[in-house]
């Protein structure tokens, strides 16, 4: 599996301009299912997507939803979005294994095909609600064509591969 992962203060998703998904601080995290992906790279990103500190440490949602810190001058990379309390919204993106070593037009043959796909990125999150909680977990639509919008934090980017070498 693959992720893509960004810092966001909020982010949505629209698909044939009704809204589908919204979600305030956290992690939008846009997934790629891979042909050859099984249960355990799932657990992998899984606990990867909900453990990664992306946060300075004592950050935390206040009463209102927003970011607050605990000090000014505080040591980066300490909070993590479960400790922070944060939403992820994950969207489904088959494009992230694109290949592109051959001409111009880019080649999906590694992705999952849709049938096997959509099952499996189903049980992925349905493992992220049962990981983390069901009403911080959110996703956009399977196969449709979304409109994805963000307002990045930082921004801080980080892309994550399940077959790279430890």
């Amino acid at each position: 599996m693959r992720a893509v992962l960004q810092r966001v203060k909020q982010a949505s998703v629209h698909v044939q301009g009704r809204q589908v998904s919204k979600i305030g601080p956290g992690i939008l995290a846009l997934i790629g299912v891979c042909q050859d992906d099984t249960p355990e790279h799932m657990d992998i990103l899984t606990k990867k997507i909900l453990q990664l500190k992306l946060w300075p440490e004592g950050m935390r949602l206040d009463e209102s939803g927003s970011l607050a810190s605990a000090d000014e001058q505080v040591r980066p990379w300490r909070t993590n979005v479960m400790e922070l309390g944060g939403e992820v919204l994950c969207v489904s993106q088959f494009t992230l294994y694109a290949r592109t070593s051959k001409g111009t037009r880019p080649d999906f043959h590694l992705s999952m095909g849709g049938g096997e796909a959509k099952p499996f990125y189903d049980a992925f999150l349905a493992k992220m609600r049962n990981m983390y909680a069901e009403d911080k977990i959110h996703d956009g639509e399977f196969g449709a064509m979304m409109d994805v919008s963000l307002v990045n934090d930082g921004p801080v980017t980080i892309s994550i591969d399940t077959f790279e070498k430890k």
